[in-house]
């Protein structure tokens, strides 16, 4: 009778989108981290591409359109103020983040905690890079935040700590599949040329959560089965 062992590999899984050019920005929350105990077996560490500080801008003008308005004037500001700095990206949305300029300034509008309140939810955002710490990059994101200019009745507050995003993180998936190739291969080693191996779950999507201040660890919900011939 042949024997069989399994190997499970749990994860915690996450957020991913198919896009015809595989280049769409995803966010990666602070609070996401996988538990010690199901941790998977083959992680890989990288750094994220951007730092981001999510804000929401309030305005509680009371007519609809005054609100929408100063919003707008006041986006338009930020844009203007992120063109000369050089260094800050703007965005919008929630998983996946979509840049936004001048040109094709499209807004959404939430309604706020009190009557006759619209909000506005932008990620402020710089480039992770070697040469500059994470600290230097918060204060980077902390200076451009406290000299906004807001319209009217609009007012800016940072929605949440700071997060994180990566561009195309299925760009490491050959280098993700190699580790996990080679820790399979060392563990049929210890059972012995006897044995065969049956992996299943690895073209899942690729997943990711946060590591430390600036990197992610990426994986796949994979198994494998060890048989006796």
């Amino acid at each position: 009778m042949a024997k069989k062992v399994l190997f499970a590999v749990l994860a915690l899984i996450g957020s991913s989108h198919v896009v015809a050019d595989g280049m769409e920005e995803k966010i990666v929350v602070t609070g996401s981290r996988l538990d010690i105990y199901d941790s998977p077996a083959v992680t890989l560490i990288k750094p994220a591409d951007f730092l981001i500080q999510k804000v929401k801008l309030i305005n509680d003008s009371r007519d609809k359109k005054k609100r929408e308005k100063e919003l707008y004037s006041t986006v338009r500001d930020i844009l203007k103020a992120k063109n000369k700095d050089g260094k800050i990206e703007i965005g919008v949305g929630k998983d996946i983040v979509y840049p936004i300029t001048l040109e094709n300034l499209q807004l959404d509008f939430y309604k706020g905690g009190r009557a006759d309140t619209s909000m506005v939810y932008l990620f402020i955002k710089t480039p992770i890079t070697k040469k500059l710490s994470a600290e230097v990059l918060s204060l980077r994101l902390d200076k451009f935040i406290d000299k906004l200019k807001m319209t009217g009745r609009t007012e800016v507050d940072r929605d949440g700590d700071l997060i994180l995003s990566i561009i195309n993180p299925e760009k490491y998936r050959n280098e993700l599949l190699t580790l996990i190739a080679e820790e399979l291969n060392s563990t049929k080693k210890i059972f012995g040329d006897s044995y065969k191996a049956e992996i299943d779950g690895i073209s899942g999507a690729l997943q990711w959560e946060r590591a430390s201040v600036s990197e992610l660890r990426l994986y796949l919900e994979y198994g494998y089965i060890l048989s006796s011939n």
